[in-house]
């Protein structure tokens, strides 16, 4: 969800829908991937001519001042000391709000927001806060002052108590000890769950946390969370059940779920458990919450996952030329960008902790991955407004993508190659920093910093390299079925 007027809010929380379901969000535990990482996914679905900003925020003194949110008047003390952290923020913020992703100088990441729709009962009696906190300052306000994921989880879940929620969102945590997951339930009360580390978690634009187990160290919620439910009627106690926070809280039927948001799930959970029974179309009470996969999951396979738009099915509405579809795929073209947080605990966090970001649709588009450690966004990824322009790192993936949708079955196939190409290439690149890194890092820190700097500038111009390239082919495919030679 991003910017809404006041009124669009209040409609939206009086009918307990959201104003733009976009979103979708992955989660794997480190027991689930090939490699003991954990990863946190997320595609950020708004408007395909809205420029990204990836920023990173320098450590900062803070004697006085404020966070303002761009969006209403939500406004939250600046900590005494805000860490250095990372920042996908959109064009029109001057940088300071709407972050949607970043990895901190603690080593602790974030993606918020996940929009989704809480149970139109809950929000009769308790509805959306006006100025509360929502996605535009979720990043932004949490993430310079937490050392923890926890540590994220419990203040986002004090400032909803106590200020209140904007919106209905869904936003992860991670660190080096695991993934937690936080929906709101009502204007007030939320709760949390820490990803079993062999399953996985999927949503799309849904509420999906269900059971709460109130002294289990794996959960966390607002102090009244079940009585206040009971309180209302909005939920009838079982027996020998736990409390179900999404018969309280969250919403399941309705045409919006059974062909925008479920089948983003449904189809995830079939290539990562192929044995699975449920039907697209129906059984969205039954789609589990957490799962271990049939085969563990590696970055390529969540990079595969956010760009699914059900490839080689009758859904698929490029190949298939319906654009519009009757299922809502995973991969759109308005994606704004895509992000993947890698997290290995075994590593130092400089090398060990990493963003692969790509800018536009992640069908056609490419993931570049940006160490922790890094102190320098190289240069066109902080430019670029909502108007094409020249410069811009996003603009330039977004041209490219515009070309592609207009040929799909030419185009796609020529940019996939290349862009996958280049993927696996900086990924064997990837393997030989990282062995020269932890070579010199405690004896030479700086020459290590260095080191990961340097692999950045490469990474990011060859990007760009192999995007121009890819322009120029299809370019000169374009020339040819027109070309009319002369004389």
């Amino acid at each position: 969800m991003k910017k809404v007027p006041l009124l669009a809010c209040a409609i939206a929380s009086l009918l307990g829908t959201q104003a733009a379901n976009a979103c979708t969000t992955l989660l794997v535990g480190n027991q689930a991937s090939t490699n003991g990482a954990y990863y946190m996914a997320r595609n950020e679905d708004y408007k395909a001519v809205w420029a990204k900003h990836f920023v990173l925020h320098p450590r900062t003194i803070n004697e006085k001042g404020e966070f303002h949110s761009n969006t209403d008047r939500f406004t939250y003390p600046y900590p005494k000391v805000s860490l250095a952290y990372t920042s996908m923020q959109d064009w029109d913020t001057h940088d300071q709000t709407m972050g949607e992703v970043g990895l901190n100088s603690a080593g602790v990441g974030i993606t918020s927001t996940e929009s989704l729709t809480n149970r139109k009962a809950a929000l009769t009696v308790d509805p959306y806060i006006q100025n509360g906190i929502n996605e535009d300052s979720i990043e932004n306000v949490i993430l310079p002052r937490i050392h923890s994921a926890r540590e994220g989880v419990e203040l986002l879940g004090k400032i909803i108590e106590e200020r209140g929620a904007s919106q209905g969102f869904g936003v992860g945590f991670i660190d080096k000890t695991g993934i937690w997951y936080l929906e709101t339930g009502s204007g007030h009360q939320w709760m949390a769950r820490k990803t079993p580390n062999d399953a996985y978690f999927i949503s799309g634009n849904q509420a999906r946390l269900e059971e709460y187990l109130p002294h289990n160290k794996d959960y966390l919620a607002s102090p009244n969370l079940v009585s206040f439910a009971e309180q209302h009627g909005l939920y009838v106690a079982k027996a020998n059940k736990p409390f179900n926070f999404h018969d309280a809280y969250g919403t399941t039927g309705g045409q919006e779920n059974i062909t925008y948001n479920y089948p983003r799930v449904w189809i995830a959970q079939h290539i990562l458990n192929p044995g699975l029974k449920t039907q697209v179309n129906r059984d969205q009470q039954n789609y589990p919450v957490f799962l271990t996969p049939t085969h563990k999951i590696s970055l390529q396979k969540v990079e595969a996952i956010m760009r699914n738009h059900y490839q080689g099915t009758a859904m698929d509405p490029y190949a298939n030329k319906d654009p519009l579809g009757h299922y809502r795929p995973i991969s759109v073209f308005r994606c704004a960008e895509s992000h993947i947080i890698e997290v290995r605990p075994d590593l130092p966090i400089a090398i060990g902790e990493t963003e692969y970001i790509n800018l536009g649709m992640t069908a056609l588009g490419v993931y570049i991955p940006f160490y922790q450690g890094t102190t320098k966004i190289p240069y066109g990824y902080d430019i670029g407004t909502d108007v094409a322009s020249n410069g811009s790192i996003f603009w330039d993936m977004r041209k490219l993508q515009t070309l592609g949708m207009a040929n799909w079955k030419q185009n796609e196939p020529i940019i996939r190659a290349a862009y996958d190409k280049y993927e696996a290439d900086t990924a064997i690149a990837q393997k030989k920093m990282e062995q020269k890194y932890l070579a010199i890092y405690k004896q030479h820190p700086k020459e290590a910093t260095a080191l990961i700097n340097k692999f950045e500038k490469t990474a990011t111009d060859n990007a760009l390299k192999v995007t121009n390239e890819i322009f120029t082919t299809l370019t000169q495919k374009a020339d040819m079925a027109s070309h009319f030679a002369g004389a």
